[in-house]
């Protein structure tokens, strides 16, 4: 759940998946992702009036996160203000005042997240150095190297701060499955509980309105089937993904909401309410992607873990573990680090102080002087891949160089 304000101290003008308070002074808005903890005030009847009288107020994100966003008729009012940028497309934003006329340039770059449709990070570069927010992401160990404008050449681009997505900066979750290990265990689950008759039906129990369709679109595909989903609004311009999804309940595999969805499955009925056609009772089974239920776990588990009769776990994460954390953060070497989010059951000075540890040593920083469009670059030696099977290496500190260069954007990077 994020904590971030909505404001960087070395852009103050401008507002990040924040709408409200001190916020709606900003000269422009960035929405980095449509889940709600990122949405707050961005309906609100203040900000509506703003930019009713503001000429040059605007919100910025992907076409996705727009589509997404203005199919839900509370948001209908912003069609007219939002800016769709395209993904790693640096466009210069002119952020103006509009009282005095006064001015101030940046550049931002739209760079993908990995955590749900649509989702993106910002790198902002202007006056004040070259600034990173992720909103909320998932990249495997050595994504960051193939992003071209995390790059100069064959330079990484000196970064001032990084605001980071430390939902699970925290060693109890040092390291999670990849999405395609996920992936492949509910698979499994799945082909082995449909194959056995037509009555055979599966429930994902998937929280949020969106963010699973990578589920979705891998789970039709393998079973050549569509999954049931309450609505298909929001996936009307998406067509990769609206061919893998329908609202006619027909179908052994189901992604349906009720507001009382687990009372439904607890009295052996579907949310939707779907039965046979000749009153044969369904056989069903519950599946619940998770990260949190599994990071509580004391021993390591399979990405799959049988919790009752008929209900499953199964682990599967749309932000970055402990360790893909560490991975990104010593290759970007940021000077400075904020957490935008609280790991459950820690405090901020905690995670604060986590994250010092990855930031650029001082003397990094003396040398550093910040200039406009950060063109200031250094570059980095080849890091170490690291064995997953191997607990011992996963708390060890990275040997930094101040030197760092980039990894070719199309070579193969091993992971454990």
């Amino acid at each position: 759940m994020s904590s971030f304000a909505g404001r960087m101290k070395e852009y103050p003008t401008i507002s990040l998946d924040r709408f409200d308070r001190e916020n709606l002074h900003a000269r422009a808005y960035f929405l980095s992702h449509c889940h709600k903890d990122h949405m707050k005030g961005l309906k609100g009847p203040i900000l509506k009036r703003k930019l009713q009288f503001s000429r040059t107020v605007r919100l910025y994100c992907s076409f996705v996160t727009k589509e997404l966003l203005l199919s839900n008729p509370k948001y209908a009012f912003w069609e007219e203000y939002i800016v769709p940028l395209e993904l790693e497309s640096p466009t210069q934003i002119s952020l103006v005042d509009e009282a005095s006329g006064e001015k101030e340039e940046i550049v931002v770059t739209l760079l993908a997240a990995g955590h749900c449709p649509g989702s993106v990070m910002f790198l902002f570069e202007g006056s004040q150095g070259n600034v990173l927010y992720t909103g909320d992401f998932r990249f495997a160990a050595g994504d960051a190297s193939r992003i071209e404008h995390l790059h100069s050449g064959s330079r990484v681009k000196d970064i001032q701060t990084v605001y980071l997505d430390s939902t699970f900066y925290d060693p109890r979750f040092y390291q999670i499955p990849s999405r395609e290990a996920c992936l492949n265990g509910i698979s499994e689950l799945i082909g082995n509980w449909i194959s056995q008759s037509s009555y055979h039906v599966v429930w994902l129990n998937c929280k949020a309105a969106y963010g699973y369709e990578y589920l979705f679109t891998n789970l039709g595909e393998e079973f050549n089937t569509q999954i049931h989903v309450k609505s298909l609004a929001m996936f009307k311009k998406m067509p990769e993904i609206l061919s893998y999804v329908t609202t006619d309940r027909r179908t052994q595999i189901h992604a349906c909401r009720h507001p009382k969805d687990e009372e439904f499955f607890q009295g052996s009925r579907l949310p939707c309410g779907c039965t046979a056609s000749d009153g044969t009772p369904l056989r069903i089974i519950s599946i619940k992607p998770s990260t949190m239920w599994f990071g509580e776990r004391m021993k390591k588990t399979n990405v799959i873990i049988k919790t009752g009769a008929s209900s499953f776990r199964a682990c599967f994460s749309f932000h970055s573990s402990y360790l893909e954390i560490k991975d990104f953060l010593s290759y970007l070497q940021p000077v400075n680090i904020y957490p935008s989010v609280i790991p459950l059951g820690r405090t901020l000075t905690e995670v604060t102080q986590m994250l010092k540890l990855m930031c650029r040593n001082q003397s990094d920083q003396a040398a550093s002087i910040y200039k406009p469009l950060g063109v200031l670059k250094r570059s980095m030696v080849k890091r170490p891949t690291y064995d997953s099977d191997s607990d011992d290496e996963l708390f060890d500190g990275l040997d930094l160089a101040p030197v760092r260069k980039k990894m070719g954007l199309n070579q193969e990077i091993k992971n454990g």
